[in-house]
């Protein structure tokens, strides 16, 4: 009986304590998330399903802030286009095991292999360190509200393209992530649905004498919905996608094939929960007909899919190999042209991008959903 007692003492004990310590680290992420430059206390590839669900309930307090007039206000630039925001910085280590890829092999498809016999995870990267995205926006200095926005453009400039092949690399705990919002060079711009504002990360790989390089630096294209009475008012102008002209074959093609549970598997790589793309209601909330594939889920799958690629043009082959084989960086840029509503089944089309690269678009219906271009 006294075995039993003490027994039942300690676990009271034990839950108490780790009651305490995840209050104590949910009080903790709070603070942070009200101040303009910030380090988190674990490595952006480690948030686990308690921290994904504290960023969740953080940007949730948004709201709340929001509605009793505590959240900065959107400033209109003097020039009438341009939308001023305030700059906030995120920080965090980047730490990647075996069970990071294996997650991201899951959710793409497989990984691709080259002649080699290495692994060729273009989008491997990029997934890792999309949680600075959701941390920038659950900051309560950023004036964005967070769900229902939509990635509407991305570049990447890969600067190691070796990491793609061996992310063993990345584990050794040499890394760092910076994120950026907002600031005198990241303006909002007014477009027709809202403003779309950009947010910059860069990944640092520091080797053994403490000398860090960029391997990897994105900026990534949010589109938040405001209504049109929403200042500054919206000016008709040019497209500012500058788009590359490609010549598409319609003779090498893939398919991107993902159910209502894919955004699951992808999520668990890249933190992304936004419930556009996981729960119908609330993405028919938004004005969605159903949930939507993350856009960098089908770019992942598609790229995936490269070494595959088999085209009776052998220059489109040999861009191919180029793109997948290289040791010089390149940058890899796509627009999102309309949601992809769950499920999908597309075809993933390649062509030779005018003045040299890789071309490559996923249509279905005749309509083109997205294009990337490998440069």
């Amino acid at each position: 009986m006294i075995l039993e007692s003490i027994a039942i003492l300690a676990l009271v004990a034990f839950l108490a304590y780790k009651g305490a310590s995840r209050l104590q680290q949910l009080w903790h992420l709070y603070r942070l998330m009200g101040t303009t430059r910030f380090n988190m206390p674990m490595p952006v590839s480690r948030l686990g399903a308690l921290d994904v669900a504290t960023v969740i309930l953080l940007m949730v307090v948004k709201y709340v802030y929001s509605v009793l007039g505590l959240l900065p206000k959107l400033q209109p630039d003097d020039d009438g286009v341009h939308i001023v925001l305030p700059e906030v910085t995120a920080i965090a280590k980047l730490r990647v095991t075996s069970r990071d890829e294996r997650r991201f092999d899951d959710a793409a498809g497989g990984p691709g292999k080259d002649r080699s016999n290495r692994h060729n995870r273009i989008m491997f990267l990029p997934a890792l360190v999309n949680p600075m995205l959701s941390l920038l926006l659950a900051n309560r200095n950023c004036p964005v509200l967070p769900f229902g926005c939509v990635n509407t453009q991305n570049s990447f400039e890969i600067r190691d393209p070796t990491i793609s092949r061996d992310a063993a690399a990345l584990g050794e705990d040499n890394c760092i992530v910076m994120a950026f919002f907002g600031g005198p060079e990241r303006k909002g711009r007014r477009v027709k649905r809202g403003m779309e504002f950009d947010i910059r990360i860069a990944v640092i790989k520091f080797d053994s004498i403490g000398h860090g390089d960029s391997v990897m630096e994105q900026v990534i294209t949010i589109l938040a919905y405001l209504p049109s009475s929403a200042k500054p008012r919206f000016r008709p102008a040019e497209n500012t996608i500058d788009e590359p002209s490609v010549a598409w074959s319609t003779t090498s093609t893939n398919k991107v094939t993902l159910d209502l549970l894919a955004p699951r598997s992808w999520a668990a790589v890249c933190k992304d929960y936004n419930p556009i793309h996981m729960i119908r209601p609330m993405a028919k909330l938004f004005g969605f007909p159903g949930t939507i594939a993350h856009g960098n889920h089908v770019l992942a799958v598609a790229t995936q899919q490269l070494l595959s690629v088999s085209d009776p043009d052998e220059r489109v082959d040999d861009q191919v190999r180029r793109m997948i084989y290289r040791e010089a960086s390149y940058v890899l840029k796509v627009a999102f042209k309309r949601p992809m509503v769950l499920p999908v089944s597309l075809n993933v089309e390649y062509g030779l991008v005018d003045g040299g690269g890789l071309g490559l678009r996923v249509v279905g219906g005749g309509k083109e959903y997205l294009t990337a271009w490998m440069m």
